[in-house]
């Protein structure tokens, strides 16, 4: 079975698909004049600078909206997902990283902005937007938008759910000695809890936890890099170094530099996937141009600046331990260089973030469900939702990372194809 879902992963993830993203960022960032740096300014400033100037919202807010989303791809995708990336690819993926999600906020500017646009309201009154939306009601092909949702329910199961739950379990083992088992229950139960109170029980938990952890979690990455100041410089020559090193050096090379580079990123911030479109067309009385920036915002924080965070303490900290130790194992590698407060705060840390992933994630799974089945069997979804969040905390960690990718890369084929064929009914501020 491994041997079986490698061979997959390296199809699905090969060199077209890897062309199909960049051409798809490059599209984009062409048509919008470069609009991440030209319009970096007014991003901010209708984003964060409006949040606290905004009306009363009655229904998801766009600042819940945003810490959801955030939150979904803090989880594994900076903590573990940069990890797994640096193992299989060296340091030269960092730079891969950066290079993809500057181009891909453009992505998910435009995704989002046709999500908004074709949304629709349902009989029970809520929006039904997001891939779908765009897919059935612009291209008319709602056939696609099936095939989406399939694999929009396939990644929520893979890299929401199973991956999540494993890293938790590997995190809370290596931190604190904690049985997989007793991982798998406790997670299990808090996802039950969160999930069941809907997306405003999602949205509030967002709201509250993400701000407050990713400021915990940049205040102990800060005291390994401040432990490692001097090596800080160097580590970015050796990102760029590795990034165009044409001879393999211990199994990295170029080639792998870009493929885990843009996938990890990929997989950090989800532009191109379409899954953030469905969180971001439930937020009320919201302009279209305005739910794009803050799509922006969420891959620039995300994997711009969070990412590379983590990159330099594992670059800095565990040194080279990264041919070595894979995924959870490595972070929390990296932050025991500080002591004890180091390897129990970032497994702290990575356990309460997955658990954001898991309630944002099982989000996207439902709507995708709901597409396919109805909204009446939608608590068998969730029911099946939470028993597999044990399954990912008892699962092989490699098997369960590459089952991820899978799912990811089959989901954006469709929504690239849709957002292309679509392009030009994009408009820029």
């Amino acid at each position: 079975m491994q041997n079986f879902i490698n061979s997959l992963n390296s199809v699905v993830w090969g060199l077209p698909m890897l062309l199909f993203f960049l051409f798809t960022a490059l599209r984009f960032s062409f048509k919008s004049s470069f609009f991440q740096f030209r319009g970096f300014g007014k991003m901010l400033s209708s984003t964060i600078g409006n949040t606290f100037k905004s009306k009363k919202e009655t229904g998801v807010s766009q600042w819940g909206a945003f810490c959801s989303v955030l939150g979904a791809c803090i989880g594994t995708g900076n903590i573990v997902g940069v990890a797994t990336a640096i193992y299989y690819g060296g340091p030269g993926t960092v730079f891969w990283m950066w290079a993809s999600a500057f181009l891909s906020m453009m992505t998910a500017y435009s995704e989002n902005y046709l999500g908004i646009k074709y949304r629709k309201k349902d009989k029970y009154g809520t929006f039904c937007g997001g891939a779908f939306s765009y897919m059935e009601n612009g291209l008319k092909m709602k056939k696609m938008a099936k095939a989406y949702a399939f694999f929009g329910l396939m990644s929520a199961i893979g890299m929401g759910n199973l991956t999540q739950g494993n890293s938790v379990s590997q995190a809370l083992t290596r931190g604190f000695g904690i049985n997989t088992l007793i991982t798998g229950v406790a997670a299990t139960a808090l996802c039950f809890i969160i999930i069941n109170g809907g997306v405003k029980r999602i949205a509030s938990f967002g709201t509250i936890i993400v701000p407050f952890m990713t400021i915990g979690y940049l205040l102990l990455s800060g005291l390994v890099l401040f432990k490692f100041r001097t090596e800080i410089i160097p580590c970015f020559s050796l990102i760029f170094r590795e990034a165009f090193s044409l001879k393999a050096l211990n199994g990295f090379g170029m080639y792998k530099a870009m493929r885990y580079g843009i996938s990890r990123g990929i997989f950090s911030n989800e532009a191109g996937l379409g899954s953030s479109t469905l969180l971001h067309s439930q937020v009320e009385n919201s302009d279209k141009e305005v739910q794009g920036m803050w799509a922006m915002l969420e891959v620039f924080i995300d994997t711009i600046f969070l990412c590379t965070v983590t990159a330099l303490v594992i670059l800095v900290g565990a040194k080279k331990e990264y041919f070595t130790l894979f995924g959870a194992e490595l972070s929390l590698s990296a932050y025991g260089t500080v002591g004890e407060i180091g390897r129990k705060g970032i497994a702290l840390l990575t356990a309460i973030f997955a658990f954001t992933s898991l309630a944002s994630c099982s989000f996207y799974g439902e709507k995708s469900f709901e597409y396919l089945f109805g909204k009446r069997h939608t608590k068998l979804f969730k029911n099946v939702y939470v028993v597999l969040v044990f399954i990912g905390c008892i699962t092989s960690p490699k098997t369960v990372w590459e089952f991820a990718d899978i799912c990811n890369g089959l989901m954006a084929i469709p929504n690239l194809f849709a957002i292309n064929s679509l392009a030009k009914e994009v408009e820029y501020p």
